[in-house]
């Protein structure tokens, strides 16, 4: 049994339940929004935002079990459903599988685990499938209703980094909502049981974190909670992000502080013990990491790189999907990867291009990646050196593309067919659309 094709069992008892979900989801969301929007506008589009998620989830559903038939997701499911029932049958003994690495585990002795060795051999989806089970525990075994709340725990995740830009920038509350909200490619891959949605969850519960304890200086005990929290669930999926999104903080932290200096000798003083901290501390940080990280090891890149290349090129000839290439003369050490830079960003935020379209996902990404451009474009030629001193003046929009330029640079390099990069690139995609969406304020304001 191929835990990726096989079909978990839907019928209408399911699509039942998860009405009745989506019924109690409202009603409390209602009323949270109406006790919220009292002393706070912040919340105005807020149903509008869950309603986003909810049926982006349940769009990606209907795609995967009406018309691809098959994909990660169902492993996902599949698996954290038997995972699941395993430990239930003895909770006491078994409850310590979640508190398992897979370098500890003999998955031959698991009958949950047959015919799954190989894809629970992977750390990273074993961390999804225990997420899946425990969230499979409150919807009855429900594909349906497991999808939804997925879905919903990406809202959560999504709209708090909205709400505190909402409250950096309150009078952009409307094309914000567009920039976190209304991407399809995120909607579509942030949404359902994927690791992508986890991730994308998790990353916007860390920047909430941050601003709001450098920002606004609140919720200090909480937010703290929520960064290890959030920095031990992308770690245990998709360390890499976090090789990207860290020292992208740090940057930006260090910026926010020495604005928040009054003195601008003590600034001076300061500036380069900030520096020389957040330099050792995202040294440590990426030791760390990279340590546990397996295959994104630091010193086993390259090799990945090249990996990754291999793999999605064979799947994209073998399962007719849509393969790009960065050049024939491609090549992984660094100053390959370097001279590969421009059509990394190019592959990552503006193709597939009109004329790569080959199916109805390689469709929206062309259309996604032409209004990117069109927008792209305009602003450096109608700004040209203005907005790229606007750039670096802005901690805010400096933070927001030295992420997505950085992190689109690494999918671009590593994906190698639309399908796949399509997926991975959603935080830099998301992240990239909000800096458009305050680098076109900011000139508006200086031009008025």
């Amino acid at each position: 049994m191929n835990p990726s094709r096989y079909i978990p069992d839907i019928t209408i008892f399911d699509y039942g339940l998860g009405f009745f979900y989506i019924v109690m989801i409202y009603l409390v969301a209602f009323a949270y929004k109406s006790k919220k929007e009292l002393d706070d506008d912040n919340y105005q589009l807020y149903l509008y935002a869950l309603s986003v998620k909810i049926f982006g989830g349940l769009g990606f559903m209907f795609l995967t079990v009406y018309y691809w038939g098959g994909g990660d997701t169902y492993s996902y499911f599949n698996t954290g459903r038997d995972f699941l029932s395993h430990i239930m049958e003895d909770p006491l003994e078994r409850l310590k599988l979640y508190f398992s690495s897979v370098e500890n585990m003999n998955w031959y002795k698991y009958e949950f685990a047959y015919n799954r060795h190989s894809f629970l051999g992977s750390g990273a989806n074993f961390a999804t499938v225990k997420i899946t089970s425990i969230i499979n525990f409150f919807c009855f075994q429900s594909y349906v209703v497991s999808t939804i709340m997925f879905s919903l725990m990406s809202f959560f995740g999504v709209w708090n980094m909205y709400y505190v830009f909402c409250r950096i920038y309150p009078h952009l509350k409307k094309p914000l909502f567009y920039g976190f909200f209304f991407i399809p490619s995120v909607i579509l891959w942030g949404s359902g049981i994927l690791k992508d949605t986890i991730t994308l969850a998790s990353m916007g519960w860390l920047v909430y974190s941050f601003i709001n304890l450098i920002i606004f200086k609140r919720k200090k005990f909480l937010s703290f909670v929520i960064i290890l929290i959030a920095t031990i669930t992308i770690a245990s999926i998709k360390p890499y992000i976090l090789y990207v999104l860290y020292p992208c903080l740090f940057i930006w932290v260090q910026g926010n502080l020495k604005m928040l200096i009054k003195s601008n000798l003590f600034r001076k003083l300061l500036a380069p013990f900030i520096a020389l901290v957040l330099v050792v501390s995202s040294f440590f940080l990426a030791e760390e990491l990279s340590q546990g990280a397996g295959k994104y090891n630091l010193d086993r890149i390259e090799g990945t790189l090249e990996g990754f290349q291999t793999w999605h090129t064979t799947v994209s000839e073998t399962k007719h999907q849509s393969g790009y290439t960065l050049g024939d003369d491609m090549d992984f050490t660094t100053i390959g990867i370097m001279k590969k830079i421009p059509a990394a960003i190019a592959v990552t935020f503006f193709r597939p291009y009109p004329w790569e379209v080959y199916n109805a996902s390689t469709l929206l990404g062309a259309i996604e990646g032409m209004i990117l451009i069109g927008f792209s474009l305009w602003l450096v030629l109608k700004y040209r050196l203005k907005l790229f001193q606007l750039i670096f003046r802005n901690k805010d929009i400096s933070f927001l593309l030295l992420f997505s330029i950085i992190f689109g640079i690494s999918v671009g390099i590593s994906s190698y067919n639309f399908g796949a990069l399509s997926r991975y690139k959603i935080p830099a995609q998301m992240f990239f659309v909000i800096a458009l969406i305050l680098i076109y304020d900011k000139t508006n304001k200086q031009i008025r």
